[in-house]
């Protein structure tokens, strides 16, 4: 072989080696910026979930089961109650995340970790009512996502925490509660 050839077949391997090389490192950022947007939307997803009008929402929210005496008063009186109009937008932003979570969109773990007891206690404020309304509209899936984000929640807070030194109970040598200043 010639001094050309040679030349000519260490440029070709050397390129081929580039390639492999910037291949490995653009996967590597993809993962990273994959990431860095479930992070995003995982805040943006609480943040709905906490956002102030929903909150008032739940509050507005309290008690309507026993608003409502029977099933026909609910045909008559709810769809243009107020209580309809906080349920949608208890649709609009809850069962929104819901949906995404149940979907592997969101990591459902992540939320339920965050704001869990938040959302078990609000689908309690309402799983009564929402009961009824399926039944009267003769629809099963109203609101199905927020129940399985609910439900999913009851049953990830009785999961045993993964095997990492962030969840081992003596993580922190001292047993005092006080946090050092």
């Amino acid at each position: 072989m010639s001094i050309e050839q040679w030349i000519a077949l260490s440029s070709v391997i050397i390129a081929f080696i580039t390639v492999l090389f910037t291949t490995f490192m653009l996967s590597r950022q993809i993962k990273q910026m994959e990431h860095e947007r479930n992070a995003l939307a995982i805040l943006e997803a609480i943040d709905r979930l906490a956002d102030p009008e929903v909150v008032a929402v739940f509050e507005n929210l309290e008690g309507v089961d026993a608003r409502y005496a029977s099933d026909d008063e609910i045909l008559a009186r709810y769809p243009t109650s107020a209580d309809a109009h906080a349920l949608a937008i208890v649709g609009q932003y809850v069962e929104t995340v819901a949906c995404l979570a149940r979907r592997g969109v969101l990591d459902p773990s992540l939320i339920v970790d965050a704001v869990g007891l938040m959302l078990r206690t609000r689908w309690k404020t309402v799983a009564p009512f929402i009961m009824r309304l399926r039944r009267c509209y003769d629809n099963e899936f109203m609101f199905e996502n927020f129940e399985w984000l609910a439900k999913y929640s009851a049953w990830w807070k009785d999961v045993p925490r993964p095997n990492e030194p962030n969840y081992s109970p003596t993580q922190f040598p001292s047993t005092d509660t006080h946090m050092p200043v």
